[in-house]
């Protein structure tokens, strides 16, 4: 059984970074993304959406501010699509986007207080921060340790639970990585009448149960008695920390989330168990 990592460290690896300068650099970045940049805090990441016009996802990154520069960071895979999506429109603006090497060997610690001059970012749902230093007193993370956490927090990963077909809102991504009250940037319109309207299709959720090993993902849920009504679909399993059980994400169709248990299928139909419906984090 996986033990719980309160707290721990692991290389970072698989992102890429961008830094922004100039005198626009600001105001320019503030009309890409879906949080203010205005009030960013030195040395403290924000996750943010990077949208198209129709409000869908071209990627999740992190942004700081450091000095006068912005820094943007995200996964490795969307480098490109990134970079070509924030020069498209900086064409009139006073400012310059640059492809960043990652730090060699940049270790994440999670669960403890951030030293002084050190990057505040979220990586694993729990508070942490970068650093170059060779941790002292702490237990490198597993890969299964991180996965599970990342479930947990209800964290959504880039081409499991989030590709760019997806809505904000229905990655649970409103709360963190939205500003509503700042001003106008791409895909804004799309993401400000969700809110006002109040739904979109489907949610991603977090569940609990009895699951076998390796399964096949993603997997279907359907009620209760139901077996051939799709209620969803599970993205991410891992086995719990502290119990004999298994945690997972997934996407529930908006007119299933009152159901607080559901059976889980493969896609040929067969059984695989049952879960809960769990509010984050899962416990």
């Amino acid at each position: 059984m996986t033990p719980s990592p309160a707290s721990g460290f692991f290389e970072v690896q698989g992102r890429a970074r961008f830094q922004l300068s100039g005198p626009d650099a600001t105001r320019y970045l503030n009309g890409q993304v879906s949080i203010d940049i205005t009030r960013l805090q030195p040395l403290i990441a924000r996750p943010a959406c990077l949208l198209t016009a129709k409000g869908k996802l071209c990627a999740l990154v992190q942004i700081w501010r450091d000095g006068d520069n912005l820094f943007i960071e995200c996964d490795e895979a969307l480098a490109e699509t990134v970079q070509t999506r924030l020069e498209r429109y900086l064409i009139a603006d006073d400012a310059h986007l640059e492809p960043l090497p990652m730090p060699p060997l940049l270790k994440h610690i999670f669960g403890i207080e951030a030293p002084a001059g050190a990057l505040r970012i979220n990586r694993t749902g729990l508070s942490g921060f970068d650093t170059a230093e060779k941790p002292s007193g702490l237990t490198a993370a597993t890969p299964e340790q991180l996965a599970l956490l990342r479930i947990v927090h209800g964290q959504p990963a880039w081409s499991v639970e989030i590709n760019e077909d997806t809505l904000p809102q229905e990655a649970r991504l409103e709360d963190a990585a939205v500003d509503f009250d700042k001003g106008c940037y791409v895909g804004q319109e799309t993401v400000s009448r969700l809110k006002s309207v109040g739904r979109v299709n489907k949610r991603l959720h977090g569940f609990l149960g009895s699951l076998p090993a390796n399964l096949t993902l993603p997997a279907r849920l359907h009620p209760i008695g139901q077996p051939d009504t799709t209620a969803g679909h599970l993205t991410s399993t891992a086995p719990h920390f502290d119990i004999a059980q298994t945690a997972a994400l997934g996407y529930l169709n908006r007119q299933f989330e009152n159901l607080e248990r559901l059976g889980v299928t493969d896609d040929q139909g067969r059984p695989l168990g049952e879960v809960e419906c769990r509010a984050f984090p899962i416990l």
